[in-house]
């Protein structure tokens, strides 16, 4: 697992005991990301908390911050892209691999695509 602070705010990250973060997943720690117990994130998972908002103008004024929360038995799947946008995936919540996640996916859902969306 690789952690990049993009933009400079010294986000917390915090992986509870039992949680699967596979090695090549990225995770930017701009805003605090929380996986909970037995969460998988499978390979190549890109993991954004930030999102610049406005390019015209200077960096501080641009950047918007979000949190993530991901719950207790929820799945990613391999290169999925989940967005500053999506401050929650619930408990036991399934993210097919590729997809692109734009907003939040409550517990129990099974959610892919681009943007991902609920399949089942």
């Amino acid at each position: 697992m690789k952690t990049v602070d993009r933009a400079g705010t010294r986000g917390v990250l915090q992986v509870a005991t039992h949680a699967r973060v596979d090695e090549s997943v990225e995770i930017d720690t701009s805003g605090p990301v929380t996986i909970g117990p037995w969460a998988a994130i499978a390979d190549d998972v890109l993991i954004l908390t930030h999102e610049h908002t406005d390019p015209g103008h200077p960096v501080d004024d641009a950047v918007r911050i979000g949190a993530l929360w991901i719950e207790a038995h929820a799945f990613i799947g391999a290169r999925a892209i989940i967005l500053p946008s999506c401050n929650h995936i619930g408990l036991g919540a399934t993210i097919g691999a590729g997809s692109v996640v734009t907003c939040d996916v409550p517990a129990g859902e099974v959610w892919a695509g681009n943007p991902a969306r609920k399949i089942r």
